[in-house]
């Protein structure tokens, strides 16, 4: 009816718009696939037809390759195209022509569609991918042992959307760690994980790399040293530093110890600062008569300021 009303407005404008036929006719000739005039035959020998005019107003790199520029032999029945395989340019066709479904697409479809969308210079499709990579991210949606299979890919073909699956798998990097599947994670992944930004806890990371190492004894020495030096010894609780990072003798037990020994120093500090308020306390409730709930309430309000004091 709001298409009927403006249509009208326009028809009084001396204008007659045919903009919805237009999209509902070139709906109908993709569906039923007239006026073909252009195969390719793709990675997986798969041959797909479609129309040239459609492909070149849609993607500049058939503007290119069908008007100037790039070498195409007419003369051959249909047109090698190995850059990805028939199942994910068909999706690219189905961009070209209108309308693309990602809710059909695995993880690993959207991977390939979003590489296929780079190599065509597809933009807003690009776009499009990862905003649904990050909705599927957001709600949840996504498996984890996906996730690093997605990192993979992102490091491998350096797509800046890796920033989203290091900030989910940093996220419940605990969870991710334990599957089967992080042992197989590429170095430059690991790399990757271990000096971004992140919420995990020190010894939750140390952990995680510990697991990864376990089977990777072909990494160069100089690899295992950049990874290693990502960790700030200070950062650990003294329990972790001398229950599991002691253990694994990736650090000197000297350097350890140095590090024990400015917990203990800060320890003494606390313990001694604490004293001093006790110390404090008692002489305010012997200087002055107080009741029983006085004191008490003194005394409360003394071990809550004991207990928001640091420990390390």
């Amino acid at each position: 009816r709001c298409f009927v009303m403006a249509a009208k407005d326009e028809m009084k404008k001396g204008v007659f718009n045919q903009k919805e036929n237009l999209l509902r006719d070139i709906s109908r000739v993709y569906g039923e696939g007239l006026y073909s005039d252009i195969t390719f035959l793709m990675a997986d020998d798969v041959s797909l037809s479609t129309n040239r005019f459609m492909l070149a107003c849609r993607v500049p790199y058939f503007a290119t390759m069908l008007h100037g520029g790039l070498p195409v032999d007419q003369t051959n029945n249909s047109i090698p195209l190995n850059c990805c395989d028939s199942k994910t340019f068909q999706q690219i066709l189905n961009y070209v022509w209108g309308e693309i479904s990602f809710s059909d697409l695995n993880i690993q479809s959207l991977l390939d569609l979003l590489e296929a969308s780079r190599f065509f210079c597809l933009d807003s499709l690009v776009d499009g991918v990862v905003e649904y990579l990050q909705y599927l991210l957001d709600s949840q949606q996504v498996e984890f042992k996906d996730c690093l299979t997605a990192l993979d890919f992102l490091i491998l073909h350096k797509f800046t959307a890796s920033d989203l699956f290091l900030k989910f798998i940093d996220q419940n990097l605990s969870s991710i760690s334990s599957l089967p599947e992080f042992d197989n994670v590429s170095e430059y992944s690991m790399q990757a994980l271990l000096k971004y930004e992140k919420t995990s806890t020190e010894i939750v990371l140390f952990t995680a790399l510990s697991k990864w190492l376990e089977n990777k004894a072909s990494l160069p020495a100089n690899v295992r040293k950049e990874m290693l030096s990502c960790f700030n010894l200070e950062r650990f609780t003294k329990n972790d530093l001398v229950n599991i990072v002691r253990k694994t003798n990736f650090f000197e037990v000297e350097d350890i110890c140095d590090v024990l020994e400015k917990h203990l120093e800060n320890l003494d500090k606390y313990i001694g600062e604490a004293n001093k308020q006790i110390d404090a306390i008692q002489g305010q409730i012997e200087a002055q008569p107080t009741t029983i709930e006085e004191s008490e309430r003194i005394i409360k309000e003394a071990l809550m300021v004991l207990m928001t004091q640091p420990s390390k």
